[in-house]
């Protein structure tokens, strides 16, 4: 029952708390901070100047074993430091309240992803790790270890992160694994460097010119998180076959094009040339 009732008071504060403050996607922030300048103003004026409800959250997040309210909790702590705190270890070690707030807001993560295999805790983690951040000193061994964690639950962001770190550690079919669930999960970037990979027969594959035309129009045309640079290479694989024709418009202009509108120089430059 003390739970319970913990959790639900956890859940309402929160709610209340963030009403107006626009959701934040761990999958896609990469442990860089967690949060833009409005949530850190935004909690500047709420957990950090008030230690009765800061208490308040934190007896709660002990009391109830619901570990997404404790990651909940352990966000909003996060989000009470500015984005250097992520890698400036003195800052972080300061004495300032809101380094203490974003200290506890790192053991909360670090408790739930290596006691509860928390799946959004370990992909922050296996980011720290990876990129030594927010005190974790910078280890491969250990990130590719939260990440295979948070991967079993099918998070996208982390099996593509895992792929990366079995291709540069030479294990070439493992990253392809990777990266072939990852996008199926609709993550741009693995179907981008699938693409990649069947272009040129690497990673354990085959060269397969269909097939990776079509996983990198895949990523130049994702929805959210289109990839500039798929657009480029496709354009100058097709560019290269017998039957391309410059003076009329064809794929590859269109691949460029959205290439260019995306904000990649090479391919607005490699467009105007073949416009001539």
């Amino acid at each position: 029952m003390q739970s319970t009732v913990a959790e639900s008071q956890a859940r309402v504060s929160f709610s209340q708390e963030t009403e107006e403050v626009p959701k934040i996607s761990i999958s896609n922030d990469f442990g860089m901070g967690l949060g833009s300048d409005l949530g850190r103003a935004h909690r500047m004026n709420t957990l950090l100047n008030n230690p009765e409800l800061i208490e308040q959250y934190h007896n709660a997040a002990k009391l109830t074993d619901n570990t997404e309210v404790q990651f909940e909790f352990a966000k909003q702590l996060l989000l009470c430091g500015s984005a250097d705190m992520a890698s400036d270890h003195i800052l972080l070690a300061s004495e300032m309240a809101d380094s203490k707030l974003v200290r506890e807001g790192v053991f909360w993560i670090l408790h739930l992803a290596s006691k509860h295999c928390h799946r959004d805790s370990s992909f922050l983690v296996g980011r720290w790790y990876e990129l030594g951040k927010y005190g974790c000193k910078t280890s491969l061994r250990k990130a590719a270890k939260f990440y295979a964690i948070a991967a079993k639950t099918n998070h996208a962001a982390a099996q593509y992160h895992l792929g990366c770190i079995h291709e540069l550690t030479q294990k070439p079919r493992k990253a392809r694994e990777c990266f072939e669930n990852a996008s199926k999960r609709g993550f741009s970037l693995a179907s981008y460097r699938l693409g990649m990979a069947y272009l040129s027969g690497s990673m354990g594959a085959s060269a397969d010119f269909s097939l990776a035309c079509s996983f990198l129009r895949e990523s130049l045309f994702h929805m959210s998180h289109p990839v500039a640079d798929a657009g480029y290479h496709l354009a100058l694989a097709l560019i290269q076959l017998p039957s391309f024709d410059r003076h009329s418009v064809s794929e590859p202009h269109l691949y460029l094009k959205r290439a260019w509108m995306l904000g990649h120089a090479d391919a607005g430059a490699l467009l105007r040339d073949i416009l001539r």
